[in-house]
């Protein structure tokens, strides 16, 4: 396997499942009496950009529906040609049963954020490790998918893949 193929596996893979879940336990609750508009401003203090009202639960789901997304937008990047599109299937398939699996990981966070406050140090490991390990897992799932697809892809498509977060 060479580097491209493990660049391009890894990035579509990455998109699909390897983001921290955890970030929101890494500072103190905000007073209820703050505006959403103060929340979005201070979403660099660890509570991500809906602030406190906003469940643990809710923000790593939306979290696994935003990489979702991406991955959706980087088929329709790709422009795929008919005999790519039986292989990017597969990538689809395989990241959505992977995405699945995150998402029932993310069941076990607080489903409102006053919980939030409620959780110990060791939920908060407890958690990132199950995240962690399905996240693994999905990578596992996924990398046969992606290896054939990019085999499968131009040099044109591997440079998109290969950089996807360059900005046109």
């Amino acid at each position: 396997m060479n580097k491209s193929t493990i660049a391009g596996a890894a990035m579509i893979a990455v998109a699909a499942v390897a983001v921290p879940v955890i970030a929101w336990s890494q500072s103190p609750p905000q007073p209820a009496d703050q505006t959403m508009a103060h929340d979005h401003a201070s979403h660099q203090h660890g509570w991500g950009r809906f602030g406190k009202n906003y469940s643990p639960q809710q923000a790593c789901t939306d979290r696994v529906a935003k990489r979702a997304g991406f991955v959706a937008y980087m088929g329709a990047k790709l422009n795929l040609t008919a005999d790519q599109k039986p292989l990017w299937d597969k990538v689809v398939v395989s990241t959505q049963a992977a995405q699945a699996n995150e998402a029932k990981t993310c069941g076990a966070l607080p489903a409102s954020a006053d919980d939030r406050a409620k959780e110990t140090i060791l939920d908060r490991m407890t958690h990132k490790q199950a995240m962690m390990q399905a996240q693994l897992q999905g990578l596992q799932q996924i990398q046969p998918a992606v290896q054939a697809l990019y085999q499968s892809l131009t040099p044109d498509q591997k440079a998109m893949v290969d950089q996807p977060f360059h900005r046109d």
